[in-house]
C-alpha cells in the first residue's frame, strides 16, 4: 500500500525538524558551547538507556558517599502510569488501525514501543545514579538527563530552601539552578509537578553543568529534593568544613614563611 499525502508530509516535517536540530547542534559543538561531539554522545547515552531499560534494573549496593535521591519521589507513581497508558495507548491504536491503516498502526506501536523503553531505561538510570563525595568532589549526575561536577571549594552556603511563588501563586522558576530531583522537569514545567525541595547549595561562581545534548550552561545554584537528604548534606559540611579549615592551614603556613 502506497504511502497517502498526510503521512508523507508528516514524514518531511520529521526529517526537517532533525536536519535543522542537528545543523544546531554541529554548530554548537564547533563553537565550544557543547564540549563533546553531541551525535556520539547521543549514541552513547541512547545506548545506555536500552541497557538499563532491559537489562540494568538492580542497581548496586550503596556505598560510602554514594546517595540516593530517587526515593520518596513522585516519579515513582508517574511513572507506574504512564508505563500503563503507554502500553494500553498502543495496544489499542494498533489493534484500532492495523485493518484500515497498517502503515500509521505499525509506526504507532514503534514509537509507543520506543517511549516504554526509554521511560523504564531513564527511571533506571536515575536510580542508579546516586550523588557522590569524592575527595574534594561533589559529583551530580541525574541519569543521562544532566551532570555538575563540582569542588567543594566551589560552595558558599549550605541551607533550607523552598519553593518559592508569585503573586497569583505560579511556581517561580529561578534561571541558573541545578536540580537534583528524579522527577523530570518537563513535568514540573508544563504541569506543575515537583518533589518536595529540601536544601539549596549556593556557589562563590558559576560552575558549567552539561545538559542532555553535553550543552553546557552556567550555574549559581543547586536545589536537592531528597526525601531524606539529612545524610548527604551532613556530610557535604563536614567536607567543607574540613576544606576551611585546611585552607586557613595552608594559608597561615605561607604567611609563617
Amino acid at each position: 500500500m502506497d504511502m497517502d499525502g498526510p503521512l508523507i508530509v508528516s514524514g518531511c516535517i520529521l526529517l526537517a525538524v532533525v536536519i535543522v536540530v542537528s545543523v544546531a547542534l554541529f554548530i554548537y559543538w564547533r563553537k565550544g558551547i557543547i564540549e563533546q561531539n553531541p551525535f556520539l554522545l547521543l549514541w552513547k547515552k541512547e545506548w545506555s538507556v536500552f541497557y538499563h531499560a532491559v537489562f540494568k534494573w538492580k542497581g548496586k549496593r550503596e556505598s560510602v558517599g554514594c546517595y540516593p535521591f530517587h526515593k520518596g519521589s513522585n516519579y515513582f507513581w508517574l511513572f507506574i502510569a504512564l508505563l500503563h497508558e503507554q502500553l494500553i495507548e498502543g495496544v489499542v491504536f494498533h489493534i484500532y488501525l492495523k485493518e484500515t491503516d497498517p502503515i500509521r498502526a505499525n509506526i504507532l506501536l514503534v514509537l509507543h514501543f520506543y517511549s516504554i523503553l526509554y521511560m523504564l531505561g531513564d527511571y533506571h538510570l536515575a536510580r542508579h545514579s546516586p550523588l557522590r563525595l569524592d575527595g574534594n568532589k561533589v559529583i551530580m549526575k541525574v541519569g543521562v538527563r544532566r551532570s555538575l561536577v563540582m569542588d567543594i571549594g566551589d560552595i558558599s552556603t549550605i541551607q533550607p530552601a523552598r519553593i518559592q511563588y508569585d503573586s497569583r501563586g505560579s511556581m517561580i522558576h529561578e534561571k541558573g539552578v541545578f536540580h537534583v530531583c528524579m522527577l523530570p522537569r518537563v513535568f514540573t514545567r508544563v504541569f506543575g509537578m515537583v518533589d518536595e525541595l529540601k536544601y539549596e547549595i549556593i556557589l562563590k561562581e558559576p560552575v558549567d553543568s552539561l545538559g542532555y545534548f553535553g550543552q553546557k550552561k552556567p550555574v549559581g545554584k543547586v536545589f536537592i529534593y531528597m526525601d531524606d537528604p539529612e545524610p548527604f548534606i551532613s556530610h557535604l559540611k563536614k567536607k567543607c568544613k574540613r576544606y576551611e579549615e585546611c585552607g586557613v592551614v595552608e594559608a597561615a603556613a605561607s604567611g609563617a614563611k
